[in-house]
């Protein structure tokens, strides 16, 4: 997948990811700060774009698009500068790390925003382009320390789901 300068609508403050996950295509919502930067990313980047006609949002200095793998290869760069050492492949830290961070963290913010628990999952769902909300459930492993506000608006929702067991 590969941004194209189209698909980033910095008025509107959205992205469209085509043919990602599942082969669809999905709009994605920015953030005003997120929005900034790419404005200030396509304002430095228009004198290499000169050099190279590419409709790719992210280029090089020389004009060229970056490959598939430069995400990938300044992650690592930058965990090695942060002094974070590298536990191998599928151990981590991963870039995909920060897509369950994401979900993780919006779920808790949904749920402290109110938002009703029975719906707030399938929006995160269709937000991350899963087809199914058993899909998200893998990118929203929560506990009890991190999170108790969701896993109380749970058991207000579903008081008999996991009922207590008394000690005689």
């Amino acid at each position: 997948m590969h941004l194209l300068c189209k698909d980033v609508n910095l008025k509107d403050n959205h992205i469209v990811l085509r043919d990602n996950k599942n082969g669809r295509d999905r709009i994605v919502p920015i953030s005003d700060s997120l929005a900034i930067v790419y404005e200030e990313y396509l304002k430095h980047s228009e004198q290499y774009r000169i050099n190279y006609n590419s409709e790719r949002f992210f280029i090089k200095p020389n004009g060229k698009p970056f490959g598939s793998e430069a995400a990938y290869k300044w992650f690592r760069k930058l965990i090695y500068e942060a002094g974070i050492s590298y536990q191998g492949r599928g151990i981590g830290p991963r870039l995909h790390g920060f897509r369950h961070t994401f979900s993780v963290h919006t779920l808790a913010s949904m749920a402290e925003n109110g938002l009703d628990m029975y719906y707030s999952l399938p929006i995160l769902s269709a937000y991350l382009g899963h087809q199914s909300v058993a899909s998200t459930d893998k990118y929203v492993r929560l506990t009890a320390e991190m999170f108790p506000l969701i896993l109380q608006k749970t058991n207000e929702l579903f008081p008999y789901l996991f009922p207590e067991i008394y000690k005689r």
